[in-house]
Formats: C-alpha cells, structure tokens, sequence
C-alpha cells in the first residue's frame, strides 16, 4: 500500500499527504494554520505542496519497470517550477565539502547506507541519486534491494529506494516551499504585478518626485513583499556593510537581501548596476548568505540582457560573486508604446566584466 493518506484542503479540496510529513512539518492542518495565522495567500503554496506530493505518490507505485520514467518526470516537474527549482540549485550549491557521487561510493554499501549529518546533505545526495536514477534501468530497484538486504524482488527494492531517499527529499522541499527560499516566485510575480499593472502609475509618481525616484520603487516592492507574507521587508536596517534597500527576516535565521536599483542608462547605468551588485553580494557576506537579489527597475526604452552563469533561458540571471549567488531580476518601468508602434527592440547587453569592475568584488 503506498504510504499517503488524503488530507483536507484548507478550502474544502483534497489533497495527498505522506503520513511521516504530516508528523514532522504540520501537514495540511499546519498550512491552514499558518494561512490563518499570517493571512499569506497559500493557495500557490499549497497546490504545489499537493502536485510535488502526487509526483511522489505515481514514483512509488511505478515499480522497477516504470521508476526511471517516473523519476524523470518527477525531476523536470522540479526543474519547471521556479520555488522548486531554486530550491534544489540551492542543495546543490551547499555543503560545499560533500561530494554526492563521493559520498553514496564510500557510505553506500551491501552492509549499511549512512547520510551526511545535516538533512540539507542528505537532500543534495538525494537529489543526485535521483538524478541518476531517471537514466539508469533498475539503479532504484538495486539500491533498494541493498537496503533491503535482498536481491529476489525488485520492485521493492523500488519502493525502499524511494521510501528512503525520494521521500525524505520531497519532505526536505515541502517544509521550505513559501518560506523565503522561495522568493523567486514572489519576485516573479512582482515583475508582472508592476508591468502588468502598476506601471503607469509608478512611473506618474517617478515623474512627479525623481530626486526621490528609487526611493518609491523601493517601497513599493517592499509593500509587496510584506503582503505576500514576508514579516520584515523594511527598508535599509544596518549591516556592517552599511544599508540594504530591502533585509527580510534579519532578526531571524534566514535573512533574505535585496538591494534595489534604477536604470536609465544615463546616470544610472551600468555602473550602478555594478554598484547594486556589490552593495547586495556585501550585505549577503553579512548576514552569513550565499543568495541575494538585485531587482533593476529599467526606466530606459532599451531591453536590458543581464549576464548569467546559470542556464542562458533560465530564469531569472545570476552571477556567482566570491561564494554568493546574486540573482538579477529586471523589471520594465517605462511605460511601453502599443507592440505595433515600438519597431525593433534595442537591447543593451550588459556583461559580467562590467559589473566586476567595482572595487573589492571578485569572483
């Protein structure tokens, strides 16, 4: 019988829950809570909780025949899915020290299998057994029968493999799915909220007060952030380093940095990108991060296209700055003439050696 049992939704749906999750991390009832307790919109965390879930459920009952295919689908749906992606290239960038392939041929063995000591180790292991899993025929089912200390069935040594590593990864990402590591997501939607929505009138209160320009960006991303559940978004507390435009969370131990940034390029140009890069990679050092954000508020006509050292159609860039992952969100803040009348768009090409060249920032 597959280990999941339905669970109420919080809005009279169903939804699949593993009964270890429900122990551990509060489960549906603790979601509800929390959407009570913090009026943060859930419904977006919430499905995904329950989509990640049922893509655990398919894997476990898919036998050895189909567990490759399986784990396949279950990988891209990560990889598709902003929170979830962020959330696993942050397991893979941590514990620096362990090496997965490393660590399963010196700790994975017939007699016993041991994990790293942290749950964020064991989740990066996870993730590559995973991994290698979806392109090796019946690499589950073996390491299941290992643990199992049986080589005659083989579909379960599937459900063990997936039993002992799948499920304590998808645990690992449902506990952290709507907590700051999920930021991207919000950022995602803000860009849209404001160039979808909010622009004209961002731009009318731009026009009206430039001297003070960045400071009304500032605080409308910080109004956003607080009222999709980020408790601290004030603006600028002090760091050693100085001020950050946007430090979420300071007084806890995830602190989220997010500097922001205008572009016009005139005044503000490339330089000042330069300048958010190292104020944002400085705070992170800080407060003990290896992520922060830029969010560049493009007041020009140009198209910005912002380097990165991720994956070229990855969403959004980033550059990694001496062991801190900056990721570069652009958000369009001119008002924009109809498609029919803009002509070919002018794209500005920003590089990687530009926004080093401020001093004390290196790779």
């Amino acid at each position: 019988m597959v280990p999941l049992l339905p669970c109420p939704d919080p809005d009279g749906g169903t939804g699949w829950q593993r009964v270890g999750v429900a122990g551990r991390s509060g489960g549906c009832n603790a979601l509800a809570a929390r959407h009570d307790q913090t009026g943060v919109p859930m419904n977006y965390q919430r499905d995904l909780q329950v989509r990640l879930q049922e893509r655990y459920r398919r894997l476990y009952k898919a036998g050895t025949a189909l567990f490759m295919t399986e784990a396949g689908y279950l990988i891209a749906f990560i990889r598709e899915s902003t929170a979830l992606r962020y959330l696993v290239e942050n397991v893979e960038r941590s514990e620096q020290d362990i090496d997965p392939a490393t660590w399963i041929s010196e700790h994975a063995t017939y007699q016993a299998v041991s994990w790293p000591p942290t749950e964020t180790g064991r989740a990066k292991v996870a993730w590559h057994l995973l991994q290698e899993w979806s392109h090796a025929d019946h690499g589950a089912a073996m390491f299941g029968m290992t643990i199992l200390h049986s080589q005659n069935n083989a579909d379960a040594g599937s459900r063990a493999a997936a039993e002992a590593v799948v499920e304590p990864l998808i645990e690992y990402l449902q506990e952290r799915i709507g907590e700051a590591s999920d930021i991207l997501y919000l950022l995602e939607r803000y860009v849209r909220r404001v160039e979808w929505f909010e622009q004209g009138r961002l731009y009318a209160e731009y026009e009206a007060d430039r001297a003070h320009g960045e400071a009304i960006y500032d605080k409308d991303l910080r109004h956003f952030l607080f009222d999709q559940g980020i408790d601290y978004p004030f603006s600028q507390p002090k760091s050693a380093s100085g001020q950050s435009d946007v430090v979420a969370g300071v007084e806890s131990d995830d602190p989220l940095v997010c500097e922001v940034k205008l572009f016009d390029g005139g005044s503000y140009g490339r330089s000042y990108i330069a300048k958010g890069v190292q104020q944002a990679t400085s705070y992170a050092r800080d407060y003990g991060k290896t992520t922060a954000y830029l969010v560049i508020f493009n007041l020009s006509s140009r198209v910005l296209h912002l380097p990165t050292d991720g994956e070229v159609r990855q969403w959004p860039s980033r550059i990694d700055v001496g062991g801190v992952t900056v990721f570069l969100v652009s958000v369009r803040a001119l008002p924009q003439t109809s498609a029919s009348t803009r002509g070919t768009a002018d794209v500005l090409a920003v590089t990687k050696d530009e926004l080093m060249r401020t001093e004390g920032l290196a790779t």
